[in-house]
């Protein structure tokens, strides 16, 4: 078997090289934010199907990746072609994403489950095609810790990018055309625009950016990497802190709008409120990016999810129509959640170098493809539970609530994620692998590689 190294030395990134980088995830999270977010209500009230029913339903269809999260992770890192080993799957799961966000979010025809259920199937499907070879990618880009948290800065600043985008090119629309103001009329809009840049964002960085060439060795079965997986202490801690946390994060996004609209009365007022959380999004970003170089990445991480674990609950203080500290509330939020996605993503890039070192296999593809599926499925989870939630305890977004019902949607959006904060933070305290830590087993590793004669 030939000596596998993570690549060839080369200089620092560029802006330029970190921008183009980036661009698939603005489209990316243009396409599927308004999952969590729009769907709910809008396939609820508007296209008239039962809130359980579209909690399992959209639950189902993620977990249907437990099959192609793995597979095309595998087939990934094997693939060999002269555009190289990432870029063939972003390419074919572009077109099946875009269309399938813009039937979601523009429906024609008759809308029954099995509408909703097979074309979110085919979103998220789309979504592995693209974002687990472009999340191994990027792992791969770098063997520098530090610039690893540049490229995932970069990276999730143009995810927060599209998520500004998801709401604010309605508002604006809404205010020049009187257009876009409700969740329905959002929903076209952001449908179009997915169309549209989907395949324009994507297809630059392929053209642009080159993959970064490996010495290459024979793949290892996937199931042993699975098994290497599961034997992987920092990388299960890393796995279970961050699916924990995303679980809470995507349990706000499922409430959010139905806690804007029936609790809080400022349904018009949701997507300029969701604007002020992810502007602070991206102005936390280069704090926590700044901090975890100061501190560490894990002390930085754990810092921001416990400000979001106290401030959360705050949310039972506020009574209809208090836009003022309800916006207080979000931004703080948003803020100190800048951390969460850049600083799990590097720190999963150094596990993930930690583990390929160990085992000689460029395995990238298949560790991204069960941290997607994890994250998948704890999203699934967070709508398949919240949701069946709300219509256990009678809340039904077609009919006229009581205010027990109502109470029942701000008791779920204000205390269970804080709850998964706290557990998130008494697991990633375990967390071993510090920059020193990485620095020693790599010199280590390039010891015992140095020993073992290339083929």
């Amino acid at each position: 078997m030939s000596r596998r190294t993570p690549g060839t030395r080369r200089a620092p990134l560029t802006h330029s090289q970190l921008a183009l980088f980036g661009l698939p995830e603005f489209a990316v999270y243009l396409a599927v934010i308004p999952v969590a977010l729009y769907l709910p209500l809008f396939y609820s009230r508007d296209m008239g199907l039962s809130i359980t029913d579209i909690g399992l339903l959209l639950m189902v269809a993620r977990i249907s990746d437990v099959i192609t999260d793995p597979l095309i992770g595998a087939l990934s890192d094997r693939t060999r072609t002269r555009f190289g080993r990432r870029k063939p799957w972003m390419a074919a799961g572009t077109p099946l994403m875009m269309i399938a966000a813009y039937q979601l979010f523009a429906p024609s025809g008759e809308v029954t489950n099995a509408y909703l259920f097979i074309w979110s199937i085919l979103l998220w499907l789309g979504w592995t095609m693209i974002n687990i070879p472009y999340y191994a990618w990027g792992a791969e880009l770098s063997d520098d810790v530090d610039e690893r948290t540049r490229i995932t800065g970069w990276r999730q600043a143009f995810g927060f990018s599209g998520n500004i985008s998801v709401l604010l090119i309605p508002v604006l629309s809404a205010q020049m055309f009187g257009y876009g103001a409700v969740a329905s009329e959002a929903l076209t809009i952001i449908g179009g625009m997915a169309l549209v840049l989907l395949p324009l964002l994507v297809g630059i960085t392929l053209w642009k950016l080159p993959e970064r060439v490996l010495v290459e060795v024979k793949p290892q079965p996937i199931l042993r990497n699975l098994n290497l997986m599961m034997r992987n202490g920092s990388f299960m801690v890393l796995f279970i802190g961050f699916t924990l946390m995303s679980l809470g994060t995507t349990m706000i996004g499922t409430l959010f709008m139905l806690f804007t609209t029936f609790a809080m009365d400022l349904e018009r007022q949701a997507q300029p409120i969701l604007l002020a959380y992810f502007a602070l999004n991206i102005i936390g970003l280069p704090f926590w990016v700044w901090l975890s170089h100061r501190i560490g990445k894990r002390e930085a991480w754990m810092l921001g999810t416990g400000v979001m674990a106290v401030t959360t609950p705050l949310y039972l203080l506020l009574a209809p129509g208090q836009i003022v500290p309800f916006v207080l509330i979000t931004a703080v939020i948003g803020f100190a959640g800048g951390n969460f996605m850049a600083l799990s993503m590097s720190m999963k890039a150094d596990v993930v170098e930690i583990a390929t070192r160990r085992s000689r296999d460029n395995i990238a593809g298949a560790y991204m493809a069960v941290w997607s599926l994890g994250a998948k499925a704890t999203q699934a989870m967070a709508v398949g539970l919240s949701l069946p939630l709300l219509g256990f305890f009678g809340f039904d977004p077609r009919a006229d609530n009581t205010q027990a019902e109502i109470d029942a949607v701000r008791y779920a959006i204000s205390l269970l994620p804080p709850l998964l904060y706290l557990i998130a933070i008494a697991v990633i305290i375990r967390y071993p692998v510090s920059k020193p830590r990485l620095e020693r087993l790599r010199r280590a590793y390039q010891r015992r590689e140095a020993r073992v004669p290339a083929a």
